[in-house]
């Protein structure tokens, strides 16, 4: 069954004209107007007090190719991300300050994987990347706007990102708000997994405690007659 899921979509707009909110819009042209040689530019081409507008949302990224076998990373993971500065509004929305940890730390698997992904092509391609990111939780929707801005220091490689992110709506301002939405899932999950063990062993099965699955089956097959419930979540 597992009927409280939790949907997510992320829409890359190859098109920078596409961004919508001015803070955004005007953090891209002071990026794209501070490149003088046809590259991305350097990080000290740029100045923290000449983006006010929108420092709460932004976090500044080192960024490097992952290294063989790095204790650090999970196996295949794409870029080796560390935060080393983030905005308070971020902050508030992260729940926590991510600051110093690596992307794969601070996000669930897919969700790092998702961000990761996305940094390795902003560095491969010195690009400007922007994409909308959103989800619905039982019957509310989230979602932000997320602007990748690539950034050299002294060489011709990407190593710095800046990246600005902006709630799609304005009243979202706390880890608070969505998290509560979360609980709600999980609550609701633990009310079908319970009654649905209970369904099973009405019929005479056991019920393995790991996996709220039977393992002890009588003649009949238990999937003949009802669904099992899915554990399984996305945590994206």
């Amino acid at each position: 069954m597992a009927r409280f899921r939790i949907w997510s979509n992320t829409a890359e707009y190859l098109s920078l004209s596409a961004i919508e909110r001015p803070e955004l819009a005007g953090l891209y042209d002071y990026w794209r107007h501070s490149a003088d040689d046809g590259g991305p530019p350097r990080q000290k081409d740029l100045a923290i007090h000449d983006m006010p507008d929108c420092l709460g949302n932004i976090a500044l990224i080192d960024v490097a190719p992952p290294a063989p076998k790095d204790a650090e990373l999970p196996g295949d993971f794409p870029v080796r991300a560390r935060y080393l500065m983030v905005g308070e509004a971020l902050k508030k929305l992260l729940g926590e300050d991510p600051t110093g940890h690596l992307i794969n730390e601070v996000y669930s698997k897919d969700v790092a994987a998702e961000v990761g992904r996305a940094l390795q092509k902003s560095m491969e391609t010195q690009r400007a990347l922007y994409y909308r990111r959103e989800f619905q939780i039982l019957k509310k929707s989230f979602g932000y706007d997320r602007l990748i801005l690539p950034m050299r220091l002294q060489g011709a490689e990407v190593r710095r990102v800046l990246l600005c992110i902006y709630p799609l709506d304005a009243k979202l301002v706390s880890a608070d708000q969505w998290r509560g939405e979360l609980a709600k899932v999980e609550a609701m999950e633990q009310m079908e997994n319970r009654m649905a063990s209970a369904w099973v062993e009405s019929l005479g099965y056991t019920v393995s405690p790991s996996d709220g699955r039977p393992s002890d089956e009588p003649d009949m097959e238990a999937p003949n007659y009802f669904d099992l419930a899915d554990n399984e979540r996305s945590k994206d």
